[in-house]
């Protein structure tokens, strides 16, 4: 059985965020690079969220059926704690929320989207169709 569209775009979605803020994380700890013990502290837990969702999207997209329902929960806790931090600065005075920060309903937007996305694409039919289709006896073991 081929794999469902929406497997290919949930896993080009998650690994190319969890890329991306990989990459903005590796930035900002080469700028806050003489507090470094600090800022491996505070940035730790969100590199190994992304860490896990782009190695657990790919396994999942390979077929390994485990792999799905833990990139499920990893996208969810990913995109959910930056949905749950817009939402809270929306709803703040306008004195508490920084200068610089994007368009918050716009990032509201994109992480109920692909949270949505998410749900969608690894609880669908054909989505489960795959994966008992593609069972632990008729998954290939090469590369």
């Amino acid at each position: 059985m081929t794999r469902p569209k929406r497997l290919w775009v949930v896993v080009l979605v998650n690994v190319a965020v969890g890329i991306l803020t990989l990459a903005a994380l590796g930035y900002l700890f080469a700028k806050a690079l003489p507090v470094a013990g600090t800022v491996i502290l505070t940035l730790l837990p969100n590199v190994l969220i992304c860490g896990v969702l782009i190695t657990s999207s790919i396994f999942a997209f390979l077929g390994y059926g485990r792999s799905r329902w833990i990139a499920l929960g990893t996208a969810i806790l990913f995109f959910g704690i930056h949905l749950i931090q817009s939402l809270w600065f929306y709803y703040q005075p306008s004195s508490a929320v920084p200068p610089d920060m994007p368009s918050l309903a716009s990032s509201v937007e994109r992480n109920s989207l692909r949270t949505v996305l998410n749900l969608w694409a690894f609880l669908s039919d054909k989505t489960e169709a795959f994966f008992d289709a593609v069972g632990p006896n008729n998954r290939s073991r090469g590369p």
